[in-house]
């Protein structure tokens, strides 16, 4: 399992179609025997169920650079800190329902953060993990799928499902239609930190030069106007989601869908969306043909946006 030379005796073409319905099948088998399996109404299951979650997503994170980095001392090849780490949307939404899991474990009273990072968990990282599988061009051809190297990023990924919808069915967090610009300062915040790693390493993290995906299927949009496009499909994947929430919510009640939309909500998202096409002008300014010490450049729009949001949400607060 963790050779460095587990070739397949036959070779899946992971892009074609029964490559793609093996992955999804995987994906639907695992994924509901975990959902079935972890305990729904115990508070000490429950809690011990969301630890081993965040354990696991840690330790297939850490073991998955250490396979790399052992390749690294068999053969002599390059270990590039940068690449092996690597920040794309996925790596970054592991860190994030990791961060997730345990606060939720200790954290009694639920609050803005946790809504955040609830809210980008699951509009952001099941989409991006569903996309893994939709496009997998992480899966390795050349290694048969139980060799770590496939199996962390099949399971990671599985995890990365399973996990908001744990949390969503142990009645942790509500799925609210005003929530939904938390997806948009999610994605804003994984742009940029993934812009400033691009910057920094010259590697697209989460698509900040070009969107291989878009190019497969025939949409070539320029950059950084891909980076738009990108965010607007998420988005407009993610209020229909919302909004089924809120339709079978209405519908159980027997009510017409209510939006409660806090002064937070109002600015935040106005902010938000102010950044993320402030974000574009940056990285096209920046980005393509940056030298290493221009990247860093990028910390000061996350400054702004973090510092931002904690001002507006202490404003709010002290003015109510």
């Amino acid at each position: 399992m963790f050779s460095f030379e587990d070739f397949p005796k036959y070779h899946i073409d992971w892009f074609s179609t029964e490559g793609k319905l093996i992955l999804f099948g995987i994906v639907i088998v695992i994924g509901s025997i975990l959902l079935i399996a972890l305990p729904k109404k115990n508070k000490k299951a429950i809690f011990i169920a969301k630890i081993c979650l965040a354990v696991t997503l840690t330790v297939l994170e850490l073991g998955r650079i250490l396979w790399y980095y052992l390749r690294h001392l068999e053969y002599g090849d390059i270990f590039n800190v940068w690449y092996r780490i690597n920040f794309h949307m996925c790596t970054m939404m592991v860190w994030t329902n990791v961060t997730l899991l345990i606060m939720s474990c200790f954290v009694k009273k639920t609050n803005k953060f946790l809504d955040i990072l609830y809210n980008i968990t699951f509009g952001i990282g099941i989409f991006g993990a569903v996309m893994t599988f939709v496009y997998p061009e992480f899966i390795d051809p050349f290694f048969t799928i139980w060799n770590f190297k496939n199996s962390q990023t099949i399971l990671t990924h599985i995890i990365l499902i399973v996990s908001p919808l744990y949390l969503l069915i142990t009645k942790h967090f509500e799925v609210r239609a005003e929530h939904i610009w938390y997806n948009a300062l999610g994605l804003l915040m994984v742009g940029n930190i993934a812009s400033l790693a691009g910057a920094c390493s010259n590697y697209n993290f989460a698509y900040s030069f070009y969107c291989n995906f878009l190019k497969s299927v025939g949409i070539n949009i320029d950059f950084p106007y891909h980076i738009w496009f990108m965010v607007c499909a998420i988005l407009l994947i993610d209020f229909v989601i919302y909004m089924s929430f809120e339709i079978i919510r209405a519908l159980k009640k027997h009510e017409r869908p209510k939006f409660k939309f806090t002064k937070f909500d109002i600015y935040g998202s106005i902010m938000t969306f102010v950044y993320i096409i402030i974000h574009a002008f940056i990285a096209q300014a920046i980005l393509p043909s940056a030298p290493t010490n221009l990247g860093w450049l990028f910390l000061i729009p996350i400054t702004i946006i973090v510092s931002s949001m904690v001002g507006l949400n202490f404003y709010l607060k002290k003015k109510s």
